[in-house]
């Protein structure tokens, strides 16, 4: 993907995502205290210019997010001097690279860079009004002026006047459409007028809000179409907080929505897939609060950004749509946005989901970050992806319509078992035995059983029996009932917003606040938490104590479960929780596998970690934590990834230890004493820290530490091994000993040849399998031939078992493996190997039978009957003959050894010659044993034959003679058979 790609990737990204992250990452203070009215960011160079009171005017160059980690940093900072009264509109031209700012006294400044400094180009003043707004088209070749007392003025590029007219009213805003072929001019009133480029007026945008709304003035408007995008995006923001977004300027049927609050701007990304709302509202103490929220083009609230200050006077994007800068009283702030990417986990694979430009369909990636293998998977129209254990699920639209697929998958993609919904699931989780998922007022739970014994009987089980699906109606407040005609369907009083789910409960977050507990074996309500704003996410820690949510606003809240109070006499369950703890402005968090107490956030670019409520020094780190345990975090580094997303990196996994962990091990290395290694294990107590401790104490020869910490983390291994060191006396072997305890197999060994125990080193390498070593100790010191033997044939094994035959066939001649050899030089074609070891393997009638079977199967007979005829039976080589169609040596062997057989071999090759149709050849065989009745039948054959082929009448002469001359024979040789002839 080359750079260009990359910043249209990051795009797609953030149309394809559902929801997002939006954190306040730095400020820039203005000289001088000077307030800030305006602000501007060129989506192509990354030009940030800002605008304020007394003339202030500075153009910052700002570096790129994807590129610096804090994503502020300013490579330049020019302050621009040409205005003297408060500066309240800049606008960048991005195709000519230009600059026009505007200040309360009219005059208009078009500015141009050269060489990396920015200078005047031209002035205007038209010395009547005060210009209210000015928009470049999107084409940057015209602008379009409008002034307080009603003017406008259309101009080009070059300067030149094109037009202008008095509209008779007082406007506001202006906007081009995307094609700059129209005008939409904004009244103070709440108007909006439309005029083609020339200055007809063609129309009034029709507003569809409420008659209070249309009295409120227009304070945004944005009109947005990207060409990846088919239609286009209208929107109007209103001062009382009424959004209206807009297809087109005919749109009858807009998405309305409200903000709650008083809107001061609007502003659509790059893509035009969030639409970021900036104003203020007041709070219960009667204070206003200045936010920007974000929402998708239909009006869904994706994330609240809460910003300090007295008002936010302006707001743009940068050019990739990952960040964001506010004009807040004399201070820019930036905010970083991040998606919520469609992720999950197997053990160490990484799935995650990526959209290409220009293409329609998301690719999903499992990649496995310790092998570095890669397993791709295109699916079309996805929803979500959830992961537990082995397994993977992938949500997505189904190729028939209104119909959505729900597909469990292993570690390398390959779909295991599907599922079918007719409702969207907007929310999904995935536990050992079931994928739940929910729409907005249902939870739907598929049991997939992946934790059963026989694992792929079971899913081969729901493939046929198509599931069992159970539904949980959670949009109803528990208690209340339902008419059995509406059973299916009903009024929502709430909606589902996020879910959480162990093994035995399920957490339902309600848009209302509320949190609905209920039980996943008998699927009952049993409570209902009361909180105080919206669940984004749930989180359920390993043990069912305590859960966490991550509001609208980012404030993360942990709650604990066993401090639940509620009133016996209320029907709905209501209950309240003690919380734990609360951070604000939290991305993430994840709950140690092993510990219930000790959980993992992600705040900004800062990863905390808590033990009990209590924090840890923050890391720097804007990883994204995919596995927590034994003390140890892992994360995944998935903005650097998505850059390239085709070629992730084992860079971009990274590892933390706790500071438990790591001062533990400080301790050791540092030769703190065992007592205060110990007591400090004992506070912080874990199954790893009393490991590491084990560990630090068998190096140490502290042998009672060792078996105590073992056993304090059920090791029943490494006490026998503590006491197996005890009942040794000498240092030097124990050392020898815990280092090859520890895998250091080359430092034991030289302890052990400094006690001249050249028997313990050769026990330790042929314990390990290391024969190659095992050869080396005994050229040095060791002369037992069995042990010689033993070494050589296992390292034949070693090199048969990797398929080198002649490697393996040089190490079994040396250990006397007649066997294996034999077996050797057959995968190697060397049959004359192969018959030599015949005459060696005299009376081994087991490994010659085996030998003439091999020379057998390769059409080797003579060879075949050599092996066969060193043993006591010759059946097999009569056998070998047969098959092979030798039967003059067959005859030869059934006379020789068994005349028995002469029959049953007579009988086969009659039936081969005939099956060849050689029946004149099988004639003379039974006329040779006197067999005259098949005689007889097979001439019989020849001469009906003969009427049909047309032979000669000599030919067909002789054959019923011949026939007569057969039967007169037999007839003379049988009684009973001359009785039947006459």
């Amino acid at each position: 993907v080359n750079a260009t790609d990359t910043t249209e990737l990051f795009v797609f990204l953030l149309s394809f995502l559902q929801t997002m992250l939006a954190y306040l990452s730095k400020k820039i203070a203005i000289p001088n205290g000077a307030k800030l009215s305006c602000i501007s960011w060129s989506t192509t160079e990354g030009w940030l210019a800002c605008g304020g009171e007394n003339g202030l005017l500075k153009v910052l160059l700002v570096a790129n997010s994807q590129n610096v980690e804090d994503g502020s940093n300013l490579s330049m900072n020019q302050t621009l001097v040409g205005h003297e009264g408060n500066v309240l509109i800049v606008e960048w031209n991005e195709k000519y690279k230009k600059l026009t700012t505007s200040d309360q006294h009219g005059l208009i400044i078009v500015w141009m860079l050269h060489k990396g400094m920015w200078f005047e180009e031209m002035i205007n003043n038209r010395n009547k009004s005060v210009v209210r707004d000015l928009k470049w088209a999107k084409d940057g070749r015209k602008i379009c002026i409008v002034y307080e007392d009603g003017a406008v003025i259309v101009g080009s590029v070059d300067g030149k006047r094109m037009w202008g007219r008095d509209l008779g009213l007082k406007p506001a805003l202006v906007e081009w459409s995307p094609d700059g072929q129209t005008i939409i001019f904004c009244s103070v009133r709440g108007e909006c007028h439309v005029y083609d480029e020339i200055g007809n007026h063609l129309s009034n945008i029709s507003m569809l809000i409420s008659d209070q709304s249309c009295q409120s003035s227009i304070t945004g408007i944005d009109w947005h179409q990207s060409a990846n995008h088919a239609r286009s995006k209208l929107a109007l923001g209103y001062e009382n907080g009424s959004i209206q977004v807009m297809s087109d300027i005919g749109d009858r049927k807009p998405d309305l929505f409200q903000t709650g609050m008083s809107v001061s701007k609007i502003r659509w990304n790059v893509s035009g897939s969030i639409l970021a709302v900036a104003g203020a509202r007041a709070n219960s103490a009667g204070r206003f609060i200045s936010l920007v929220q974000f929402y998708n083009p239909h009006g869904h609230l994706l994330r609240t950004l809460r910003v300090p200050g007295n008002g936010i006077n302006s707001i743009a994007w940068e050019g990739s749509s990952m960040r964001m800068a506010l004009a807040v009283d004399s201070f820019i702030y930036f905010a970083d946005i991040q998606p919520e990417y469609q992720w999950a986990c197997i053990d160490d694979v990484i799935v995650y989901a990526f959209a290409m430009p220009r293409k329609d369909e998301i690719c999903v990636t499992f990649w496995n970050s310790k092998s570095n293998e890669r397993f791709a998977k295109n699916v079309r129209g996805l929803i979500g992806i959830c992961a537990f254990g082995d397994y993977c699920a992938l949500i997505s639209e189904a190729s028939m319509k209104n119909t959505f697929a729900l597909i469990i998958c292993d570690a390398k993609g390959t779909a295991l078992i599907g599922k079918y919904m007719e409702e969207k699931p907007e929310f999904n989780v995935m536990t050992a035995s079931q994928l739940i998922t929910a729409t907005d007022s249902c939870v739907y739970l598929w049991h997939y059983c992946s934790n059963e014994p026989n694992n792929a009987v079971t899913l081969q089980i729901c493939r046929e029996n198509r599931c069992t699906q159970k539904t949980v109606k959670v949009g109803i407040d528990p208690g209340t009932k339902v008419p059995e005609s509406d059973s299916s369907r009903f009024t929502l009083r709430d909606s589902i917003c996020s879910l959480a789910a162990s093994e035995n409960m399920l957490l339902v977050g309600m848009q209302s606040g509320a949190v609905r507990r209920y039980s996943l074996r008998s699927l009952r309500h049993e409570a209902t938490y009361i909180l105080e704003s919206r669940a984004c996410n749930i989180y359920l820690n390993c043990n069912d104590t305590k859960f966490s949510v991550i509001d609208i606003d980012g404030l993360m809240t942990v709650l604990d479960l066993n401090s639940a109070s509620f009133h016996l006499s209320d029907p709905l369950h209501n209950q309240q929780l003690v919380t734990v703890n609360r951070r604000k402005d939290c991305r993430g968090m994840h709950w140690s596998r092993d510990m219930p107490d000790l959980y993992v956030t992600m705040e900004k670019k800062r990863m905390y970690l808590f033990r009990n409520g209590d924090p840890e020094e923050p890391v720097l780190s804007s990883g994204h934590v995919y596995d927590f345990s034994d003390l140890e975090i892992k994360a995944i580094l998935l903005e650097e990834i998505m850059q390239t997303p085709q070629t992730p990196r084992k860079e971009h996994v990274v590892h933390f230890e706790t500071k438990a962990l790591r001062d533990t091990r400080s301790m050791i290395l540092h030769n703190i004493s065992f007592q205060d290694s110990w007591r400090f294990v004992q506070k912080n107590g874990h199954q790893r820290l009393w490991q590491l401790l084990a560990h630090g104490a068998l190096q140490k020869l502290d042998l009672a530490i060792a078996k105590q910490s073992f056993a304090n983390f059920a090791d029943i291994y490494g006490v026998y091994f503590a006491r197996k060191l005890e009942m040794i006396c000498d240092e030097i072997q124990q050392r020898a000993e815990v280092s090859a305890f520890f895998q250091h197999f080359d430092n034991a060994e030289e302890l052990f040849a400094s006690m001249n125990r050249v028997d313990l080193s050769l026990a330790m390498r042929i314990k390990m399998g290391d024969w190659f070593h095992v050869g080396k100790i005994i050229r040095v010191g060791a002369d037992d031939d069995w042990i010689r033997d033993f070494m050589f044939n296992n390292m034949g094994e070693y090199f048969f078992e990797r398929q080198k035959w002649d490697r393996a066939a040089s190490y079994f001649t040396q250990s006397k493996n007649v066997e294996k050899l034999v077996v050797c030089s057959y995968l190697q074609e060397e049959y004359d190997e192969l018959e030599k070891i015949i005459h060696a393997a005299a009376g081994n009638h087991e490994l010659l039978a085996n030998i003439g079977s091999m020379f057998c199967s390769v059409g080797m007979c003579s060879q075949a009957v050599l092996a066969f005829r060193s043993t006591s039976d010759m059946n097999p080589g009569i056998e070998a003959c047969v098959l092979l169609k030798r039967w003059g040596s067959a005859f030869s062997l059934v006379t020789q050894h068994n005349r028995q057989q002469i029959t049953v071999v007579l009988q086969r090759y009659i039936g081969h010659i005939l099956h060849a149709e050689m029946k004149l050849c099988a004639i003379n065989l039974y006329r040779e044993t006197n067999d005259h009745e098949n005689v007889v039948h097979l001439l019989s054959q020849l001469a009906m034959q003969s009427v049909t082929v047309k032979h000669s009448p000599m030919y067909m002469k002789k054959i019923y003679v011949l026939r007569a001359l057969e039967v007169s024979m037999h007839a003379m040789d049988s009684e009973p058979a001359c009785c039947a002839v006459n």
